[in-house]
Formats: C-alpha cells, structure tokens, sequence
C-alpha cells in the first residue's frame, strides 16, 4: 500500500508540474474551469456510487449475497436511465453556462467548448463503472484497486510524456488523451468484475424490483453531491468570474494537493466503508462504533503527518515543484492543507449514517451548509476579499458541518457525542500540540530554505510520530504496531541471510 502511494503520489505531483508548464496559466486554467462546469454536471456518479455501495454491503451483510443478482441488475438500470439524463442537460445547461458566463478569452473560446465535450465524454464513462466499481467495493477486493490506481497514474504519466512530445494544441491533445484513459479504465472494471463474478450480469427483468428503492436512496445522496460539486466545483467559477484564468491555475494547483493528500487515506477509508455498512446491517454495535472511531483517528493522522510540512515549507515545495508558481500558490496550498485535515474526519461518519438508510434530513442539511458556501464567496468578493477567501470558507464551513455530523449520528447510529469527542477529538487534539510545537519552532528558525524544509521535515516526523503512538492510539493499537514493526523487522532479517 505504502509503495502503491508513493508511485501514485509522485506521479500525480509531477504530471501536474509537467502539465502546467506545457499548457501555460491560461490553458492550464481553462481546463480546469471549464473542467470543473463539465464535471459540475456530472454529479449523478457519486449520488449513484454510494446508494449502490450502500445496497450492496446491506446485501452481503444480512443474506450473505444471496441476492446479489437483483442488486446488481437494478444498479445497471438506474446507470442506464441517469447516464442518459446527464447527457441531455449537461449538453443544454453546461453549454449555455459556458457562452455566456465564463470569462475566458475570446481567441481560446472554440477550444474551450471542445474542452467541455472531452470532459462530458470522461464523466459519462466514470458513470458508467459505477455499478463495477460498487460490487467491487462491496466484496473489499481492494486489490484491483492498488493495481488499477497504478495503471492509471502510469497511463497519466503517458499522456504528459505525449504532450511534451507533440505539437499542435496541446490543450486538445491533453484532454482527448485523458478521455481514452477513462475508456481503458473502464474497460478494466468491466473486465474484472466478468472474470470474477461471473455469475453476476445485467438483467433487466430481475433488476425493475429494486430500481425504486437504490433510486428513491441515491436521490436523497444527489442532494449532498449537488452541494459538493457546487463548492469544489462552483467555487473555482466564481473565483474567475473575479480574478479571471489565472487564478483558476492556482487553484487548480491546490486541487493536485487535495488530490495527492487524499490519495494516503483514501485507500482506507474505501476498504474500512463496507466493513463499517456491514456491521452496523449485522448489528454488531460494538464493531461498528469501533471502526467508526479508529478509521476517524488515524486519517486525521496520516493527513496531519504529511500535510504540517507541506504548511510549514510550502513555499519551498512550490519553487521546487514547479517551474513558474502561479499568484498567491502559496496561500492557496496551505490553505488546501487545512481543510483536507479538517475534513478527514468526516468521511467515517458519512459511511455511518449511510449504514443506517435513514439520510433524509441528515442530506438536506449537509446540502444546504455547504451550498451556503457560495453566496459567502461571492459576498467576500464582492466586499473586496482575497482570492484566498475562498478556501478560508471551505475551512469554517467544514469544521461547523463536523459537529452537525455527530449530532445526526448520535440520534441515528447510537454514536455519542461525548463519546467521540473523547475517544477521537481529544487524543487529535493532545497529537495537535504536543506533535506539532516543534516543528512550529524550527520553522521560525532563519534558515535557509532548504535547510528549513529538511529540519521541519525531519522534526515533524519524530515529534507526531511520538505524539501518535503515545497520546494518539489506544493500548491495543499500539500493541498492534508493536506487532507490526516486529514483523517487518523479521522479514528484512530473513532477507539479509
């Protein structure tokens, strides 16, 4: 997994570099905007992703999979009926939306909207593996998942090498690039899921039973997912509808930190959400309380570990990373950093409320806080706030929906609130200050740079690796360490004789 994220990682980091400085500011910013219009619309996947992981853990946690034939079919038909609408209005709404309100130069406008047609292209078919994408999950082969991500972030690598290579538009060339990686990809989960589940296909029969119910559950989730795409999405609009092309760079800049960042607890919390929607169909309480409360812990941690560095030398890592830094990058990164630690520990408590089905009020609130973040964007600009006020609002709207959160999941889940103020909040917090003061100290440090990000880098390390294992784990997680590092440390012996 280690070595998994690291090749991921670094490939991430590096396309984005290489990516920038062949495409320039303005195409590097027009893709992104334009991008995130194209994928405002393609919202339907993720309300789909969930109400279908959600049915299918039921399924395995209460029959054992004996019906999975009917879950699956339903989950072919809802893709088939929601693709379908997502073409029609992403064409109607997403090209009228880009005509008339984006502020984009008038020379680079024809581009743009072919920009837009690759983008619906790549949407429609990440739409089209969420049911593969759902039974995988759902049966925690998380295997196909380390290797697929490898695949994708080696294809990735390709279609940058082919863009330092090739002439022409390179802007076109990126993103139709990127449309037959989304196909290949695809095209592996169908693949896999034909080889080993082959008892499982699409049919249309069996599968009308159960459409009402994964629809009437993913519409209640669509409600989250406009809201979410509204502000990782809109957000980036009206920050060119202010300050134009240029800063949609920046920020797009940042979203490859969220997205590298992300990546170290993204595995985990994929693989831990079945375990936690199956207990709690079980009924096994004291599992699913469990689970909830480790897997919030220690993706606060890793997100911490590699992300107090990066806000502690981010100017630095961007003079490195990239060969022109777009304005106010910095800012921006530490920003992103923030909010990613913040929101680390909401992804535990969604997969919990999710368990129960009962999401109704839970989706509407959820929805309305954070399309609450628009008007606050558009308010702070409007009174001449900088561009960062953007992600300033991300950050405080995200730390008050977290406390909302445990109140939706004390009364649905039986999660206490003080119960998880005491077993998560306060062992983070006591992480917080005793693993973060020094670090803070040697970044004050006049130093020059490089010696500055070597010695926060290798401070931070020790100091929240003590703080974790002696303030931020239970007895028996650090036995489980304990475990760990004895085995690990058998088998590089057995190596060396």
């Amino acid at each position: 997994m280690a070595v998994r994220m690291a090749i991921t990682m670094g490939i991430s980091l590096y396309t984005s570099r290489v990516v920038l400085a062949q495409l320039g500011f303005v195409d590097f910013g027009i893709y992104n905007v334009v991008g995130a219009v194209a994928l405002f619309m393609g919202f339907f996947n993720s309300a789909l992703a969930y109400a279908m992981q959600r049915f299918m853990n039921v399924e395995l946690g209460q029959t054992g999979g004996r019906d999975m034939q009917r879950v699956f079919s339903a989950c072919c038909v809802c893709t088939l009926i929601v693709t379908g609408v997502f073409i029609a209005v992403a064409e109607a709404g997403g090209m009228w939306f880009l005509n008339n309100h984006l502020s984009i130069p008038a020379e680079r406008m024809h581009d743009a909207r072919i920009v837009f047609q690759l983008s619906l292209l790549i949407v429609a078919c990440e739409l089209l593996r969420v049911p593969y994408n759902s039974l995988i999950i759902a049966h925690e082969r998380m295997a196909f998942f380390a290797y697929n991500s490898i695949v994708e972030a080696v294809l990735k690598l390709a279609v940058v090498v082919l863009l330092m290579i090739a002439g022409g538009n390179k802007l076109l060339i990126y993103v139709g690039s990127l449309v037959g990686v989304a196909v290949i990809i695809t095209g592996a989960y169908v693949v896999y899921c034909r080889r080993h589940f082959p008892t499982l296909r699409f049919s249309l029969a069996r599968g009308r039973g159960k459409v009402r119910e994964i629809g009437k559950f993913a519409g209640w989730n669509l409600l989250t997912c406009i809201s979410d795409l509204a502000f990782l999405q809109g957000s980036p609009i009206i920050l060119n509808i202010f300050f134009g092309v240029t800063l949609n760079a920046t920020m797009g800049i940042a979203n490859q930190v969220k997205t590298a960042v992300y990546a170290i607890t993204r595995g985990m919390q994929v693989a831990s959400n079945p375990q936690i929607i199956q207990s709690y169909a079980a009924g096994n309480n004291v599992d699913f309380t469990g689970l909830v409360d480790r897997i919030s812990r220690l993706s606060f941690y890793i997100v911490l570990f590699l992300g107090l560095p990066i806000i502690l030398n981010a100017g630095f890592i961007l003079s490195l990373w990239l060969t022109d830094v777009p304005p106010d990058c910095g800012v921006f990164v530490r920003l992103m950093v923030l909010f990613c630690i913040v929101d680390s520990l909401t992804a535990p408590l969604w997969a919990a409320m999710q368990a129960t089905g009962n999401i109704a009020r839970y989706q509407i609130v959820m929805s309305a806080g954070w399309l609450m973040s628009l008007p606050l964007i558009w308010g702070g600009y409007r009174l001449g706030f900088p561009s960062y006020w953007l992600l300033a609002v991300w950050c405080m709207i995200d730390f008050v929906l977290l406390w909302i959160r445990l109140f939706f999941n004390e009364r649905s889940c039986g999660i206490k609130v003080s119960l998880y103020v005491r077993r998560v909040l306060l062992p983070i917090a006591r992480v917080v200050v005793a693993g973060g003061l020094l670090p803070v100290m040697a970044a004050c440090l006049d130093l020059a740079p490089l010696w500055r990000f070597l010695l926060t880098g290798t401070v931070s390390c020790l100091s929240l690796g003590g703080a974790i294992y002696f303030l931020g784990i239970d007895s028996a997680e650090r036995d489980a360490v304990r475990k760990g590092v004895a085995k690990l440390t058998g088998m590089l012996k057995s190596k060396k004789r």
